[in-house]
């Protein structure tokens, strides 16, 4: 194999690539990157951690073809600090997995593996990829998946709760993210497809799938849900993952329903709860918030550290409420609304759950279960 590429585009495959061979595996040719050419004008690298695989296409200037893998790291690490624009990279016959790197005056040697170690990219059925494939705005995935992936659950037992459970009902799009105590919850309209189909992507992977799009200049892209994977498509990248097997809560009957609203702005409730979380320290404790027709006083207490107490402009007309939060649930959520607006908090007994919702986005809304008083 011979071809010439341009170093920015290599680094920006390599680094696209770093988080999943970086995973650790008990397969020990995942952590290298599989080069292979394509056509006349192309090259493919593509890394695996097994759960995950990413492929990116990138243009080149192909002499010979060929394929070999080498450890993504240590090719990483070389790339990042070259200084021409111009590497070309030559490798010997199969047999001898050796890759030379030239770049100006330095010369890289590179002991790799064979390409056929590699495991490459996981197969499943192009067709009914294609039936199952839908195409959205950059923009609406990026922000559905961030509004969601942080209520995903940790805990392993509860498995089914790793990750983001989306449904696509052809023109509708819900995504959905639980760890019991607190659920986020968005609905877009899509142009229209055919596709009925549903399936929980690891929290993992919708990381990794953030990272591109944050990375992307693209005002669209592709995805598709499988019975056993989630493969999405944008620009020359290929992103494909695992599926959480399992049946995701029925969470459309933990929606409450709400009679009494009050209206806060972003801003000063965040403001708030990191000025009285202090005290709390650690999760456990929380923040007691006092609404009445005067606002919203937060106030925590620990006896051993001290008292913090605020008070905030809020609209409200309602009767005296008392109720207590963990405030990291409430912040993150804040952190990915607008903070610029109102957020309407839905009021229910001190032992419901309570709803949040941008008051300029009624397509999101994060429901959080209140703390013991």
């Amino acid at each position: 194999m011979e071809l010439i590429l341009e170093r920015e585009n290599f680094l920006k495959g390599l680094q696209l690539l770093d988080p999943i061979v970086s995973a650790h595996t008990s397969v020990p040719i995942t952590p290298d990157v599989l080069i292979t050419t394509e056509g006349k004008d192309k090259c493919v690298l593509t890394g695996t951690d097994i759960e995950t695989a990413l492929s990116v296409q990138i243009k080149c200037k192909l002499s010979t073809a060929g394929e070999i893998c080498i450890p993504a790291k240590k090719l990483y690490s070389a790339v990042k600090e070259l200084d021409e624009e111009e590497i070309k990279i030559k490798t010997q016959d199969e047999k001898t997995p050796i890759a030379q790197l030239f770049c100006g005056k330095t010369k890289h040697t590179f002991i790799g593996e064979p390409a056929k170690n590699h495991p490459g990219m996981p197969k499943y059925d192009e067709k009914q990829y294609k039936t199952s494939q839908v195409t959205v705005p950059t923009e609406l995935l990026l922000e559905a998946f961030t509004r969601t992936v942080f209520a995903t659950s940790k805990e392993e037992t509860r498995y089914y709760l790793n990750g983001v459970y989306v449904t696509i009902q052809k023109d509708v799009i819900k995504f959905v993210a639980t760890d019991g105590r607190r659920l986020a919850y968005v609905i877009k309209e899509i142009s229209t497809s055919k596709a009925v189909c549903s399936g929980i992507i690891p929290t993992k992977s919708v990381e990794r799938v953030i990272h591109i799009l944050e990375k992307t200049s693209s005002d669209s892209c592709k995805f598709a849900l499988l019975p056993e994977h989630f493969v999405f498509e944008i620009d020359d990248i290929c992103f494909v993952s695992r599926l959480v097997q399992g049946e995701f809560p029925a969470y459309e009957q933990v929606i409450p329903k709400i009679s009494n609203n009050l209206s806060v702005s972003v801003k000063k409730l965040a403001k708030g709860l990191k000025q009285t979380s202090w005290v709390t320290g650690e999760k456990g404790y929380g923040v007691k918030l006092y609404i009445s027709s005067g606002g919203i006083k937060l106030s925590s207490t620990v006896e051993s550290i001290g008292i913090a107490e605020v008070e905030i402009d809020a609209n409200y007309s309602g009767k005296d409420v008392e109720v207590k939060f963990e405030p990291s649930y409430i912040l993150e959520m804040l952190s990915v609304i607008d903070e610029n607006s109102d957020v309407i908090i839905g009021i229910n007994e001190p032992a419901s759950p309570w709803t949040f919702q941008p008051a300029n986005d009624k397509s999101y809304l994060y429901i959080l279960m209140p703390m013991k008083l």
